[in-house]
């Protein structure tokens, strides 16, 4: 087998198996930071095989072109080994075929990708210079009150950046909740997580059938909230911020372009607030978690050293 067809059968068993095995072992999101660091290597290593075997067949494919062999190139891809001579007309007729089809294909996934992420940015943009111009300053950084009969809170990012909090959320948050809320808010602001999504959703509409990318995005963004949550428990407490969170839950959905402390997984949120895995549950999610990331890394380089030689 070619090394062009090793990282093609690598990156479709990672995108159709892939999201089973990886939703399953960051179900719980015990780490959830590192649930999405295994995503992301997921969905870069499907995108850079994906990439690289492109490359290395338009390369085969001009080789093959100057060579008139491109029958050769063929078995080779197929593992076999042989030679076929072929006349140059048609033998540059399946090259060009090859190398454009490789091309077609990169250029539509990165139109697609750009396009979506440029929506994105620019309706996240908007939303955050509107929170700033109608709602109302506080003391807080980067943070608005919006009148509205009911309770929310969310940021968006932008430059500038806004943290949105409607008058009703502030009229039925204790202080401590508030603070604990306000803080859920400000990690996903730190975290960069907006732009983190936002490329996510990007790569899902740019290859909407790969099941790996569409389903890479609802995937990060909880493990996102509960890497939140954590940092906001970290300083005001869990029950603050669980009180905070029921406070806010069941309404409306917050913009698209948003994250909000009672928006995602709420449920599942809450009961790992409630009731923290033990240590030892901890470590051994750790090592699933590295082993898979590992794994991940691991098998598109053997594959290629093996098809190579």
């Amino acid at each position: 087998m070619s090394v062009a067809a090793g990282l093609l059968l690598y990156a479709a068993v990672m995108s159709w198996w892939g999201p089973h095995v990886l939703a399953k072992i960051t179900a719980r999101g015990i780490n959830p930071l590192l649930g999405v660091t295994a995503w992301l290597t997921a969905v870069v290593g499907v995108l850079g095989a994906w990439a690289a075997a492109m490359i290395v067949l338009a390369l085969d494919a001009v080789d093959a072109l100057s060579n008139s062999v491109v029958g050769t190139m063929c078995l080779e891809f197929l593992g076999h080994f042989g030679q076929i001579d072929m006349a140059r007309p048609v033998a540059a007729t399946v090259a060009v075929t090859l190398i454009a089809t490789s091309l077609a294909l990169s250029i539509l996934f990165g139109l697609r990708t750009v396009r979506t992420l440029r929506a994105l940015r620019t309706t996240s943009h908007e939303h955050a210079m509107a929170a700033r111009v109608v709602g109302r300053p506080t003391p807080w950084p980067d943070v608005f009150v919006v009148n509205a009969d009911q309770a929310a809170a969310y940021c968006v990012s932008g430059r500038p950046r806004a943290i949105v909090v409607t008058s009703a959320a502030l009229a039925s948050l204790e202080d401590d909740q508030l603070a604990a809320v306000l803080a859920h808010e400000y990690a996903h602001l730190t975290g960069r997580h907006h732009q983190l999504m936002m490329v996510l959703r990007a790569a899902a509409a740019g290859l909407p059938s790969l099941p790996l990318l569409a389903a890479g995005p609802d995937a990060v963004s909880r493990l996102l909230e509960m890497n939140a949550d954590d940092s906001a428990a970290r300083r005001h407490g869990r029950h603050p911020l669980l009180c905070g969170m029921a406070a806010l839950v069941g309404r409306p959905t917050v913009p698209a372009a948003a994250l909000g402390a009672a928006h995602t997984a709420v449920l599942d949120r809450a009961a790992r607030l409630a009731a923290p895995a033990p240590a030892g549950v901890r470590w051994r999610d750790r090592v699933t978690l590295w082993a898979a990331i590992s794994l991940t890394i691991a098998v598109p380089v053997f594959t290629s050293a093996l098809c190579h030689h």
